[in-house]
């Protein structure tokens, strides 16, 4: 996606995730006002604000898989062929999120007292579901070509933020044409499809008779081979 699209996916998944917030903050109410300080700021608020993290990413996703989705059934497919995984870069972002959710407090002001067992445990729980979530998704992203487009669609969770926009791309959900693809290179066992603009790159899991099948679409889109200097 454009920069401009990505920010609308940001900020629309961010109101809707404000509206969710406000739902919730309504419904559980009563119950907010009755429990003690302790409970709510070690155990209630980190586990609320993790669903809303949780939230906000099943809401970029299913925006994601509608938009890629329109395009799958109006195209062709020629193949289709698995992703080669998220980067680092993708999950440091998420996990930073989930550090900041339960010690942001040890920013303001650094106390052993801040760092409670529930607080820790809850923690450790939070990031074991994320990371079983973004291998669920990892597993679901496949890049779909057709002849006009590559689509790589999938359940992709990831956080998409727009400070990073532009100069990331690494198997985004998205809609590519052709002549977004600047060059490419055949490795062992995958492929990299390098983006025009030094956006990014697009990475797929091969065998033998995947390499045919894009050397041969590849050629035929006059895409060259990229040249290590």
């Amino acid at each position: 996606m454009s920069g401009t699209k990505k920010s609308i996916l940001f900020f629309a998944s961010f109101f809707i995730t404000i509206f969710f917030m406000s739902i919730v903050g309504v419904i559980f109410r009563p119950f907010l006002e009755n429990i003690d300080d302790y409970t709510y700021y070690n155990i209630v608020s980190p586990i609320l604000y993790t669903i809303y993290l949780i939230f906000f990413m099943i809401i970029e996703s299913t925006i994601r898989k509608i938009y890629t989705k329109r395009f799958l059934n109006e195209s062709t497919i020629l193949f289709k062929v698995k992703t080669n995984g998220f980067n680092l870069s993708v999950r440091l972002i998420i996990y930073l999120a989930i550090v900041l959710i339960y010690f942001i407090s040890l920013f303001r002001d650094f106390s052993i007292k801040s760092i409670s067992i529930p607080r820790i445990i809850l923690f450790i729980l939070s990031f074991l579901i994320i990371e079983f979530i973004l291998r669920i998704s990892n597993k679901s992203i496949y890049g779909y070509f057709t002849r006009d487009y590559i689509i790589i669609s999938g359940w992709d969770f990831r956080l998409s933020l727009p400070i990073i926009y532009g100069t990331n791309v690494h198997n985004d959900s998205d809609v590519y044409t052709y002549n977004d693809i600047k060059d490419y290179f055949i490795f062992t066992d995958y492929i990299e499809l390098y983006l025009i603009a030094d956006q990014g790159k697009l990475v797929f899991d091969i065998d033998s008779e995947l390499s045919r099948k894009f050397v041969g679409i590849l050629n035929q889109k006059k895409i060259p081979m990229k040249k290590f200097n």
